[in-house]
């Protein structure tokens, strides 16, 4: 058996264990043979439909799990801890029965799956919740090249097959966002299918990325992957900053094993590392330069649209020509970026470097529109 058919097999069964932070990679290191594969499957199988607790007596009279019966009992036991444990790391809630708690006759005790953790809860969604995963998930699948795009559309078709039968529906899709479909997604898939793969098997990896004034060549040790706002990106551990930092997948120009590096298993995930508090941050807060603090005016019709705007972390302040928006800015250009489309509607009073940049930008651009050289 494959290693992909395997992962697939293994999602089948755990749906809720989240791949893109590699807590699959020692999962998937257990596919050391096609017979171990197949009684680990047995014997979730088995303990998924059983009522009661199995013993390991019970197991060891079962065919499929002849591992477990050794010549020196302690072989086979430890072959069944081994299993056990693999199980919980994927997920599985196992349960341990003692004699004194069980029904059965024989008084052994054994394990049980608890089938009501174990299983996803039921859907129960109304017709806007409907309507806004549709827009997400139609969003995705209008992306040329998107990865798991498949999945997507089956998931929407499930989403529509269980929508209330009130709803006069006519499609699963309810609704169509087409992304910016500008970016060469053929370069960017095939990069997120190396990448995926090298987040699961912990492979160090040697990228070739844009540098403030020149490509730079850094090896990294790749943590987790996330998408925000028709991006993906990329969080490791680089050793040239030798710090965490994130990459934009698009601008990945090469990547490959690194140099030395075994096919996984180069680097442990760190246990503080949450791949959610990455997908928050925004571009200007990535660490590239001494972290300072921004003090942007902005006006009142745009107040609502701050957190889309700047994120969950910026504060924002009454005034009397609207508000002020105050941030922590650790990266320049994308902040600029950011503001300038609003133009006089969102104006950066501090610091004042910064206001005179942005100055400088906009006087370029209105020379450049009056038909000038900026």
């Amino acid at each position: 058996m494959s290693r992909g058919r395997l992962a697939l097999i293994v999602r089948a069964f755990c749906p809720d264990v989240v791949w893109l932070q590699g807590t699959l990679n020692s999962a998937i290191a257990f596919a050391m043979s096609a017979a171990r594969t197949e009684r680990l499957l047995n014997l979730l199988t088995l303990l998924l439909n059983s009522r009661r607790p199995i013993s390991l007596r019970e197991l060891r009279e079962m065919d499929e799990f002849r591992a477990y019966c050794s010549v020196d009992p302690k072989t086979g036991e430890r072959a069944f801890e081994r299993d056990k444990a693999s199980l919980v790391e994927l997920g599985v809630p196992l349960r341990w029965i003692a004699p004194e708690n069980s029904q059965d006759e024989e008084g052994l005790g054994g394990y049980l799956i608890e089938r009501d953790k174990y299983y996803l809860p039921q859907l129960d969604l109304s017709a806007s919740e409907h309507a806004l995963l549709s827009i997400a998930g139609a969003a995705a699948a209008s992306v040329e090249g998107f990865p798991r795009k498949k999945e997507v559309l089956r998931a929407m078709n499930k989403l529509g097959f269980d929508i209330n039968e009130s709803l006069t529906l006519r499609s699963s899709v309810l609704a169509h966002a087409p992304l910016n479909s500008s970016a060469d997604f053929g370069h960017v898939l095939a990069s997120l299918d190396f990448l995926h793969d090298s987040v699961m098997r912990r492979c160090r990896v040697e990228l070739i990325y844009p540098g403030n004034r020149r490509d730079e060549q850094r090896v990294v040790d790749p943590y987790g992957l996330y998408y925000r706002q028709g991006a993906w990106y990329l969080v490791g551990y680089c050793h040239l900053r030798q710090s965490e930092r994130t990459f934009h997948v698009g601008r990945i120009k090469e990547l490959a094993v690194a140099k030395g590096a075994r096919r996984g298993g180069n680097f442990e995930l760190p246990e503080s590392f949450d791949i959610n508090v990455h997908s928050r941050q925004r571009p200007w807060e990535y660490p590239r330069e001494n972290p300072v603090e921004v003090t942007i005016r902005l006006a009142k019709r745009l107040v609502a649209a701050v957190p889309e705007i700047f994120g969950g972390r910026a504060r924002v302040e009454p005034s009397s020509n609207g508000v002020l928006v105050r941030l922590s800015m650790a990266y320049r250009p994308p902040l600029i970026a950011a503001v300038l489309p609003f133009g006089a509607d969102a104006e950066v009073l501090s610091p004042l470097d910064l206001r005179e940049e942005i100055k400088t930008i906009y006087l370029e651009l209105a020379q450049l529109y009056q038909g000038g050289s900026p």
